[in-house]
């Protein structure tokens, strides 16, 4: 049976991806940044790598015949990146890129995000899709997959919906067809050894932003507030001084106001996965 390297394995989708391979029998070997993310991912692998920004990820994927990588920086407002997102989704996914073309790798699949193929001047998919061109030109064959987003990338909102605001920007008429994580993860394991060189994904389902929002509303009892897009462009141009928080705002400002949407797959949607948020799990 082939091995498989999951980077990433600790985050919300990397979890969701272990857990999709252990069940299938697979051996794995697995990739986290600390000792304490090591502990969650220890029934699932005794072969677990530890390595940070500050590594080099050499041998990283000695003996592995595919990897996965659903590695990237957080783009929540409300988790602070100590590294920019060139450093983590750009250069940390080339070590691994290059270490896999040293030990002959077969496969890899890439867990991108939409926006990253005519949307690359924006910091956060223009370092998705510097990686993917380098993922292009590698020799090695590959899969690269654009989610159009997460349910759990949406949970900003329920955060601000706990504290009774819900923001849309502009007319909250864009649509898109978020997916939930585990059935991204489904799509992952799919295309283990084979698939299309570039796959835009979603859920079932597609909604408007304001439809959205709307659901966030019945669920937490918040108010929804309109924010004018030029509003949202001061904002924008205000947070400069933290480059972190600008690249997530014009990120979020980019996502809301512009349809996302990928080929459909799945069966999880978003209400059902709203009611079974736990309102403890959120700051």
């Amino acid at each position: 049976m082939k091995k498989i390297l999951i980077a990433g394995a600790s985050g919300v989708l990397g979890m969701e991806i272990t857990k999709a391979l252990y069940r299938e029998g697979h051996h794995l070997r697995l990739h986290t940044s600390s000792e304490e993310k090591r502990k969650k991912l220890s029934f699932y692998s005794d072969d677990i790598h530890i390595a940070t920004e500050k590594d080099s990820f050499k041998n990283i994927t000695k003996n592995i015949d595919i990897v996965i990588s659903a590695l990237g920086n957080s783009i929540s407002l409300f988790t602070k990146n100590e590294n920019s997102f060139f450093e983590i989704d750009f250069e940390i996914n080339r070590r691994i890129l290059q270490d896999a073309k040293v030990n002959s790798v077969q496969r890899f699949i890439y867990v991108s995000i939409k926006g990253a193929g005519d949307k690359a001047n924006l910091n956060i998919p223009g370092s998705n899709r510097q990686f993917e061109k380098s993922l292009q030109n590698s020799g090695i064959n590959h899969t690269i997959l654009r989610p159009v987003g997460l349910f759990s990338g949406l949970h900003d909102l329920a955060i601000m919906a706990k504290r009774n605001f819900i923001p849309v920007i502009g007319d909250g008429l864009a649509k898109t067809n978020s997916i939930h994580q585990a059935d991204l993860a489904e799509v992952a394991k799919k295309y283990l050894f084979d698939g299309p060189e570039i796959l835009e994904i979603g859920g079932p389902e597609i909604h408007t932003r304001l439809e959205m929002a709307e659901m966030i509303k019945d669920r937490f009892n918040a108010e929804i507030i309109r924010l004018p897009e030029s509003l949202a462009e001061i904002g924008i141009a205000m947070s400069k001084i933290s480059g972190d928080i600008h690249s997530k705002l014009e990120n979020f400002k980019y996502i809301t106001t512009h349809d996302m949407i990928g080929e459909k797959y799945g069966s999880r949607n978003f209400k059902q996965y709203l009611q079974e948020l736990d309102n403890k799990d959120l700051p």
